[in-house]
């Protein structure tokens, strides 16, 4: 039989023949037309790449509204970084047709219109539950350990001149190494900046605190203070250094320290060597999403040894009990926690 002839028009299938293409939902002679319509420009194929980030953009803030997605955002995000050819467009838009189902695109073409900066302008949000620790990849490879309520945004999409994501909580991160590409933490509403080309490190800066804490592991990083969008100082750490910056005042120090103290955490540990208490009840707070209540001020005048492999809050506390001599009662939740989240909290005084 013979082959039927195939016109393409100068502008090209349509969109909704294009989803159907990347679905695996056209009939053959809507097939054959996509094929030949991307063998007559080579960079065709980057505009059908283009609406598969769409779809998958889509998909991702979807899912992030709704709840967590991070463990099924992470595989899918595996097949978009790893292969480009058709054959990956489909294998991926199929898992995303998995977990989602039929998306409905005539909104986000009517929003983007194939321009590949609206792409780049699109956030992810990614937040650890309350109690709980996480780890994701971002775009570049990078590694991302969040630690309990921590919340980390960047683009779908870097800009060509760098790599720049928002903290509120504490990360832990190995930055993937580009020279031409550096990696840009913002933080405490844009007040500090930590800027790294390929490092590892761990940065804390919680939204109801003033302190924000920088510990360097290997390689190296820039840490700029900025006024008004302007930066007014730098500071640069080299590793096992870490920098405590005071947004208030504008000071920033910078010490030695056993980096090991402040990392373990991602593990599940809880590192304290002659720590003031108070400091150590802020760690605990993060770590097991909990609030302190202290009713007699002589315990905030202690120090704390010790560490604790994945131990609970229970056993944590019965420690703290007996080797400081502080009585502790637990006030469990009790309100309901599906509107915004709850903590329990710990009432301590001294005996």
């Amino acid at each position: 039989m013979e082959e039927e002839n195939i016109h393409i028009t100068d502008s090209g299938p349509e969109e909704v023949v294009l989803l159907k293409y990347i679905h695996d939902e056209v009939s053959e002679k809507e097939r054959r037309w996509v094929e030949c319509w991307l063998k007559e420009d080579e960079t065709r194929n980057d505009i059908l790449l283009q609406l598969a980030s769409i779809d998958y953009a889509l998909y991702t803030k979807q899912r992030i509204e709704s709840r967590n997605s991070l463990e099924a955002y992470s595989k899918v995000e595996k097949h978009i970084r790893l292969r480009q050819t058709k054959k990956w467009i489909r294998c991926a838009c199929f898992v995303a047709a998995c977990f989602l189902g039929v998306l409905i695109f005539s909104t986000a073409i009517s929003y983007w219109k194939w321009e590949p900066s609206k792409i780049e302008k699109q956030i992810i949000t990614v937040r650890a539950n309350a109690g709980m620790r996480t780890s994701l990849n971002l775009p570049d490879g990078t590694v991302a350990y969040l630690n309990s309520g921590t919340i980390l945004s960047y683009p779908l999409s870097y800009d060509k001149k760098e790599r720049r994501v928002t903290l509120t909580g504490e990360a832990y991160f190995k930055v993937a190494h580009n020279l031409e590409q550096p990696f840009i933490v913002s933080v405490a509403n844009d007040r500090m900046r930590v800027k790294v080309l390929g490092t590892e490190f761990n940065l804390q800066s919680y939204e109801d605190e003033k302190i924000v804490q920088t510990t360097l592991v290997l390689g190296s990083v820039n840490i700029e203070m900025i006024e008004k969008g302007n930066v007014v100082s730098e500071v640069d750490l080299k590793p096992s250094e870490k920098a405590v910056y005071d947004v208030t005042s504008g000071i920033v120090s910078v010490a030695k320290v056993n980096t090991e103290y402040d990392t373990a955490w991602i593990d599940g540990r809880l590192m304290f060597k002659d720590m003031p208490l108070p400091e150590v009840l802020k760690k605990l707070a993060y770590f097991y999403n909990v609030r302190f209540e202290v009713k007699d001020s002589v315990i905030n005048s202690y120090r704390f040894t010790g560490t604790f492999d994945n131990k609970q809050l229970s056993q944590v506390l019965d420690y703290l009990r007996i080797s400081s001599r502080i009585q502790y009662t637990i006030d469990h939740i009790k309100l309901d926690d599906s509107l915004k989240v709850q903590h329990t909290t710990v009432v301590l005084r001294a005996e």
